[in-house]
């Protein structure tokens, strides 16, 4: 069951272009501090469900992150600083693995120069600093012209195996450095030229296996039992699988559930440029996850497409799900925008059928908003008690005219 929140809609009637104000009743007010979000950068595209017992799932686009587990040696809320190296200096620094790891990586500043180098080596912790020079090396590489602000990196297929290690940066040239973020981090030591120094370089290790890319977005998760007053804290419950299509980015989230099913469709692009999107679906027995994605013939793996845009590849695109489960038949509308276009299409699949994705029936067009200048994508929704589809846009979206349209 959906509620209607809206205290004042702007209705374009099916035969009219005329925006027409009209009040609605509200179901309920939200309270003042009855916010689901209230932190940094944006939360923004929710698909909201409520259940029968009045807790409500709720999921968000959110800003990205970067590709890979990875345990910090350094306070991730601390105030970042370079630090220069000169020939004759050196920076390491000594921390636990608590696991296997396969790669330690260091956050490097050139100062916008292109012939900046070091020495990047990683030793098994041996007794105390001075010993543990003095052993061979586990892996070492000259970083020789490295970018400005380049994450260097020791790597092994097979995982270094957990332990105390010491990493160090020598032989530097050019205006070579290092980040360090202010604080300190237990179990993490930090040296200059062999001295014990405060606050922590900006390193970090990857546990498994990646190229340590980033993505532009994910999806975030929040549950309230309390009708809406309280939130859990955000959970980040779906991300794109790196070097797949869907790499770039998952975004605008739109929910439904059918049987023991969470189905999740969302958007994403393999262009750079943000444009020439598609939409994609996971499924979940659990509103946090985790996810398998539709791989083009199952669930989970590499995933493929649901809904595959065949205009213009400058255009935007394919996206913006929003679901729906009537009568056994999921309804998966969704942007389709093309160069000079602003749609909504629908195509539906047999809920009852394990692999619906692969035998969705396309119905085109359901809504034209091409003439509706700033027209944003369509939430679609079913009112079982009046037995008919709604679907509410924004129109001339982030400017100080923008309304609503149903």
């Amino acid at each position: 069951m959906y509620k209607l929140i809206t205290l004042l809609l702007l209705v374009v009637a099916s035969r009219s272009t005329t925006a027409v104000a009209t009040q609605y009743n509200a179901i309920f007010k939200a309270q003042t501090g009855w916010d689901i979000y209230t932190g940094g950068v944006y939360r923004y595209g929710p698909s909201i469900i409520e259940n029968n017992d009045g807790s409500i799932d709720a999921w968000f686009a959110a800003p990205g992150g970067q590709f890979g587990e990875m345990i910090f040696y350094y306070n991730d809320t601390g105030i970042p600083y370079p630090v220069g190296l000169s020939t004759e200096n050196t920076a390491a620094q000594k921390f636990i693995a608590v696991d296997p790891f396969y790669a330690i990586n260091v956050f490097c500043p050139a100062w916008g120069s292109s012939n900046s180098s070091l020495t990047f080596s990683l030793y098994r912790w041996r007794t105390d600093y001075n010993t543990t020079l003095a052993s061979a090396a586990l892996s070492t590489k000259v970083y020789v012209n490295y970018t400005d602000n380049q994450y260097i990196q020791l790597a092994r297929d097979d995982k270094f195996t957990s332990g105390e290690y010491l990493w160090l940066l020598s032989n530097s040239s050019g205006t070579a450095g290092v980040w360090k973020i202010k604080g300190d981090v237990s179990n993490v030591t930090n040296y200059l030229n062999g001295q014990v120094v405060t606050d922590s370089y900006h390193a970090f290790a990857f546990i498994n296996a990646t190229k340590g890319g980033s993505y532009w977005d994910q999806v975030a998760y929040r549950r309230s039992v309390d009708g809406g007053e309280t939130w859990t804290p955000d959970q980040m419950v779906l991300k794109p699988t790196e070097d797949t299509r869907d790499q770039f980015s998952v975004c605008d989230p739109g929910l439904v559930k059918s049987g023991s099913y969470y189905y999740i469709g969302y958007t994403s692009t393999e262009d750079p440029r943000g444009m020439f999107n598609h939409a994609y679906v996971a499924r979940s027995t659990s509103p946090a996850g985790p996810w398998d994605k539709w791989n083009g013939n199952g669930w989970g793996g590499s995933p493929q497409p649901i809904i595959t845009f065949t205009g213009d590849r400058n255009a935007w695109g394919a996206g913006e799900p929003s679901l729906i489960l009537r009568d056994g038949t999921i309804f998966f509308y969704h942007s389709w925008n093309g160069l000079q276009t602003t749609e909504t299409h629908v195509a539906t699949g047999d809920a009852n059928d394990e692999n619906w994705p692969a035998h969705l029936s396309y119905h085109g067009l359901a809504i034209n908003k091409t003439a509706i200048v700033g027209a944003d994508h369509c939430d679609v929704k079913y009112r079982n008690d009046l037995q008919k589809f709604y679907a509410i846009h924004a129109a001339s979206r982030l400017t100080q005219n923008s309304y609503v349209v149903l």
